[in-house]
């Protein structure tokens, strides 16, 4: 869906920079999408026929535009850069969908593979005591509970935790210090806060709202803590790179800087973003690398402890 959605930006983006009106535009995308997308895209055309904000229409679809997007469109509608907007949209999905797709691609095999685990594990077991069909399935539920329950509650804390608040904050603080995947997420967030912040102000929104949309961006609270004091500097009419955090990787603060000083920091957050966004890329693609041998050492391990488990209860020696 993601790819989807960044082909549809992406020629939305064509279009209307070709001069083709609006609902025009929407109305081709969703004669040649898919029916999920194309249910969507006409809704959006829809909408715009009656005189709706594009903004507003979308944001009556959730499931499928995020509020970034709405929040970015209805900047880009209120200063008339929407084409520009769309094609910087469509590069933002189609790199989120790279990251994403670099770290599934890392974690389905070790994933296949503790699940075929947990049903040879057992065998020596149930070979060695008498062919029981029931202990040998239970023996492959405990196994694969050994791995999936922390899993899912994983996921439950994940998804089941507030968008805002204390919790999210913390939850967004432990995720930072896991191995290579506390750092990959760290510098994506860092990546989104600029990205978006050059779209806002591409598309001429002033640097007060641009600064304050962005943090909601960022996707980790902890890091959108980082750029806070700095959004309060320029509330109270200094400049932003006052107020950037020393947590902060001392060459985006220096960088920030000079973009002030120099009037150019619209294409300075560009480069940051593009150059935070490679390194969550090559951070990604590190831990999906290092995750199925953690996997597979875990597997080890467990086979040497049922290799013993089974060898002592061969060799032990009766009780009279």
């Amino acid at each position: 869906m993601a790819k989807n959605l960044a082909m549809a930006y992406h020629n939305l983006s064509v279009m209307l920079d070709a001069g083709v009106p609006l609902l025009r535009s929407l109305n081709t995308i969703a004669s040649g999408e898919k029916p999920r997308m194309q249910q969507a895209f006409q809704a959006l055309a829809d909408g715009v026929s009656q005189g709706d904000p594009l903004a507003e229409t979308m944001s009556k679809n959730p499931r499928l535009f995020k509020p970034v997007d709405v929040m970015l469109i209805h900047a880009a509608e209120t200063s008339g850069s929407l084409p520009d907007l769309m094609g910087l949209l469509s590069k933002w999905h189609e790199s989120s969908r790279r990251m994403v797709k670099k770290l599934w691609s890392g974690m389905l095999f070790p994933i296949a593979i503790l699940t075929i685990a947990a049903f040879v594990i057992p065998l020596p077991g149930f070979i060695l005591g008498g062919w029981n069909v029931g202990a040998y399935l239970f023996s492959v539920l405990m196994v694969l509970l050994l791995f999936w329950v922390p899993a899912g509650v994983i996921l439950l804390i994940i998804y089941g935790t507030p968008q805002t608040g204390p919790s999210r904050r913390l939850l967004d603080r432990i995720v930072l210090r896991i191995p290579l995947l506390g750092r990959a997420m760290y510098r994506l967030a860092i990546g989104r806060f600029c990205w978006v912040f050059h779209m806002l102000s591409k598309a001429g929104v002033p640097m007060t709202n641009s600064v304050e949309m962005s943090l909601s961006a960022t996707g980790n609270a902890a890091v959108g803590d980082m750029f806070r004091p700095a959004a309060e500097r320029v509330r109270a009419g200094d400049t932003m790179g006052r107020g950037l955090s020393s947590k902060l990787p001392a060459e985006l603060v220096e960088m920030w800087k000079v973009g002030e000083e120099t009037g150019t920091l619209d294409e300075v957050a560009k480069r940051l973003a593009q150059q935070n966004t490679e390194a969550a890329e090559f951070l990604f693609a590190d831990f999906a690398r290092w995750f199925p041998r953690f996997v597979y050492w875990l597997i080890a391990l467990y086979l040497i402890y049922s290799i013993f488990s089974g060898y002592s209860r061969i060799y032990s020696v009766p009780s009279f």
